[in-house]
């Protein structure tokens, strides 16, 4: 017998140290409910677990993404059930227009209702707003509409005096012998003409509505681009084409390398028709040249001055037509109008040309309201003939704009409808005012799909304030009210056509929260198997640890009463 050493103490004690301490744990995750509270109870199932927790997280918020969407969307299909109400009473007064027992009084009466209404399909499409996000007014990525023509106006020769702008391509032009050529990219033709016999560039001028010069013309659909015989430029003129059409765009690409256009189908596009070659030339003078536009208003050739640049106006035609376009100038747009059909409410500099006959007019005008508005640009006029002078020196490959018609927006959104990156929705809802239905208009012109006059004066508010900024639909004689019964019909087919597109949404958006409520349920079962705490398993290990601590303390008893005994051997 020892007395220095009490193992059978010692057994007794670590025994009830461990049963303590699977009691406490036991405790712990019977308090907790789960099974896991730390890393070290299972560090493998704790990483487990906590990737599946972010997943049903993800989940979870996923769903309430898409019901938010929901909401957005039927705010949106909300106003627009009223905008097809306004329609359809808009129609019975066309249709009620349309009939000669009224008289050109009743018809005025008509056409009042028929502004009023125009005005509040506008109000609806600038003020229907979700979390102040505006839904129906187009806002978004911009996108040439079907009248909207935007020209660049190319300075492809050398430095000169001219007005800084961005640079777009150099293009020269050149004597070479009359060919063409005909490539179909899915579906779409392309024709490249080049013009016999050309001869070189008339420097110093750039003239509106003449076509000069001898460039070759690339054309899709109605939609033209123009470039001269250089094998790089017609690469850069037959992109712009290609990224302005959306068959084309993204599909196809041209570059030129020693001298020959070669295009090339990056998404799987499709070639048809003749194939061939396309020469580069030399080149003693320069031109300026139109590019890409989303709808053609005829092919213009502009060429190159050597100093200041000059505007040459064309005919009392040419000159009617200038309404609505504009031109970058330095840094500063300008837009012509006609004061005496309302007054301009773009966002670029108007220059009003009302009451002008001819370009001296016109030009006489520019420099009257702009001559002094620009540090960085003088105008004159002289014979016809406006000189824009710049005070910084410019550079080679400037380029000018004139802008022709408005843009036609739509609002896109994106939704995350999933857990994980790219798990995503993307919508789009189109402008759905009263001039993107075609309700409205230019004052004095008239929808070509029906023929449907606008009236001869801004009518029309945005429904917000009391200005006149577009023209209404005129039903002030029977066969303006007939044709108008048309353009009604297509802008009744336009809003069914976007509420079917955003039912469809909505629908699509309802089975994905039923998708990913079932996801996360059965994640959550799968996570709570892993990190869940059986209580009743764990309340058996709880009692067993329990008792055997108890008689662990019990033994450390009577362990400790062991080494008394020796005292019996001492007597």
């Amino acid at each position: 017998m020892i007395i220095n050493h009490n193992l059978m103490a010692n057994n007794a004690l670590r025994n009830m140290g461990i049963n303590s301490n699977s009691a406490a744990k036991a405790m712990e995750k019977l308090s907790s409910g789960l099974r896991i509270n730390r890393a070290g109870d299972d560090a493998a199932g704790l990483a487990i677990s906590e990737k599946m927790r972010g997943q049903i997280n993800g989940l979870n918020q996923a769903s309430s993404n898409s019901q938010d969407a929901i909401s957005m969307i039927q705010t949106a299909e909300g106003a627009l059930n009223e905008t097809h109400s306004i329609l359809q009473r808009m129609r019975t007064l066309a249709t009620q227009a349309a009939n000669d027992t009224n008289v050109e009084v009743d018809r005025g009466e008509i056409q009042k209702e028929i502004n009023q209404l125009s005005s509040e399909i506008n109000r609806i499409g600038n003020t229907t707003e979700f979390n102040t996000q505006a839904l129906l007014k187009g806002d978004g990525t911009q996108n040439l509409d079907k009248t909207g023509v935007v020209t660049d106006v190319v300075f492809g020769g050398g430095a000169t005096n001219n007005t800084q702008a961005t640079q777009l391509v150099t293009i020269a032009a050149a004597a070479t012998a009359g060919s063409s050529l005909t490539v179909t990219l899915n579906g779409e033709q392309i024709n490249l003409t080049y013009a016999a016999n050309a001869t070189a560039a008339n420097d110093g001028k750039i003239v509106d509505g003449t076509n000069t010069g001898n460039a070759a013309q690339i054309y899709i659909d109605s939609t033209s681009a123009a470039a001269a015989d250089d094998a790089d430029a017609i690469a850069s003129a037959l992109n712009a084409v290609i990224q302005q059409n959306s068959t084309l765009k993204g599909g196809y690409t041209a570059t030129a390398t020693s001298g020959v256009v070669t295009i090339k189908a990056t998404a799987g596009g499709q070639f048809a028709g003749a194939a061939g070659n396309i020469a580069a030339s030399t080149a003693s003078s320069t031109t300026f040249v139109s590019a890409a536009a989303a709808a053609s208003v005829g092919t213009t050739t502009y060429t190159a001055a050597t100093a200041d640049e000059t505007l040459v106006l064309a005919d009392t035609a040419a000159v009617a037509n200038l309404v609505g376009k504009g031109m970058m100038i330095g840094d500063h747009e300008i837009e012509f109008y006609d004061a005496s059909k309302g007054a301009y409410t773009g966002n670029a500099i108007g220059v009003d040309i009302s009451g002008a006959g001819n370009g001296t007019d016109v030009a006489g005008k520019i420099v009257a309201q702009l001559g002094t508005k620009f540090d960085d640009v003088t105008i004159t006029n002289a014979d016809n003939v406006l000189t824009f002078t710049s005070k910084l020196q410019g550079e080679a490959g400037n380029t000018a704009k004139i802008s022709d018609g408005g843009i036609q927006q739509e609002f896109k959104a994106t939704f995350q409808v999933g857990a994980n990156q790219g798990q995503q929705l993307n919508i789009d809802i189109n402008d759905m005012r009263s001039i993107a239905l075609d309700i409205t208009g230019k004052a004095g012109s008239s929808d070509a799909a029906s023929g449907a006059a606008y009236t001869s004066t801004n009518t029309v508010t945005n429904g917000t304030d009391a200005i006149t900024r577009e023209a209404s639909l005129d039903v002030s004689t029977a066969t303006n009210a007939t044709n108008a019964i048309k353009t009604i019909n297509n802008a009744i087919e336009k809003v069914s056509s976007e509420r079917s597109k955003l039912g469809a949404f909505q629908n699509r958006l309802e089975h994905t929260i039923n998708n990913l409520g079932v996801s996360s349920e059965n994640l959550t079962s799968a996570e709570s198997r892993i990190r869940d705490v059986d209580m009743a398993a764990e309340m058996s290990e709880y009692s067993k640890n329990n008792i055997l601590s108890q008689a662990a303390q019990a033994m450390l008893a009577q362990a400790n009463t062991q080494p008394q005994q020796v005292l019996q051997l001492l007597r």
